[in-house]
């Protein structure tokens, strides 16, 4: 299988777009897959100069309901008349964050829900031999940059439950993989959930939430430290990117070594 960073915080190519967000181009036997879409036209961007036709993709996973993952689903249904969107229903709900006291939107264009091409995904969802979701992991991080993202209901605004967020396990050549958007339940947990699926997962894709763009603040050391010591047990490399943020990066690879690496937008990986 192949992976490839399409849409990220950082690049490795000066020709290559960023963006606060998050799209993984993945290729397998099966299938020509999207793990998120972005917040805009970067992932699309950045796809044409990797000479990768996303007109061809069959299958997008959308981990959760944050516009730096899905915003860019509008434009994807127009430049690509095949591909169904696995995404979790609660994910169309209205999303907050909270900024000084300001509650800012950070949700998805909820008129999409209604496209023919969504699929709504449960708690855990077998797309095929291949691809398997898993959603409702409960919380094993209490961070700051959790505490802060709302959603919106009847009742006015209340700290998010992360319902609407999804992982995806990905079986393909005898491997598998783990994908998870930004990981709000926190990492440790939802490799643990997914070990329960797979308990030969080797590789772990994506963000583990520990870093505030609107205050630029990382988490403590201290709870930095710790994770990174939690994951070192494991027999796994994981590939991070996004919302893990540099400080946290350099913390955790002190104490992990080789076992974490950083995927830019461009970098792929062939497992």
């Amino acid at each position: 299988m192949r992976i490839m960073m399409l849409a990220e915080n950082t690049s490795s190519r000066a020709d290559l777009e960023t963006v606060h967000g998050l799209s993984i181009y993945i290729e397998t036997p099966k299938h020509k897959a999207l793990f998120d879409l972005g917040p805009d036209d970067t992932a699309f961007n950045n796809a044409a100069k990797l000479e990768i036709g996303l007109a061809e993709v069959d299958t997008v996973i959308i981990s959760h309901g944050h516009y730096d993952h899905g915003a860019a689903l509008d434009r994807f249904l127009k430049i690509n008349s095949k591909a169904k969107v696995y995404i979790r229903k609660q994910a169309f709900e209205p999303h907050f964050v909270d900024v000084n006291g300001e509650k800012q939107f950070v949700g998805l264009d909820a008129e999409l829900a209604k496209s023919e091409r969504i699929v709504f995904t449960g708690d855990s969802t077998r797309i095929d031999d291949e691809l398997f979701t898993f959603s409702n992991v409960e919380a094993s991080l209490d961070t700051k940059t959790r505490s802060i993202l709302l959603k919106q209901t009847a009742s006015g605004y209340e700290q998010d439950d992360f319902t609407h967020e999804q992982n995806l396990i990905l079986t393909a050549e005898g491997k598998a993989v783990l994908f998870t958007g930004c990981s709000h339940s926190g990492i440790s947990g939802i490799l643990a959930d997914a070990l329960r699926y797979r308990p030969d997962i080797r590789a772990v894709f994506g963000g583990f939430h520990l870093f505030n763009p609107n205050t630029e603040e990382t988490e403590s050391e201290e709870l930095v430290s710790w994770l990174a010591e939690k994951l070192s047990a494991y027999d796994t490399v994981f590939y991070t990117c996004h919302c893990t943020g540099q400080k946290a990066f350099d913390t955790m690879r002190e104490i992990m070594g080789g076992k974490l690496q950083y995927l830019p937008a461009g970098a792929a990986v062939e497992l």
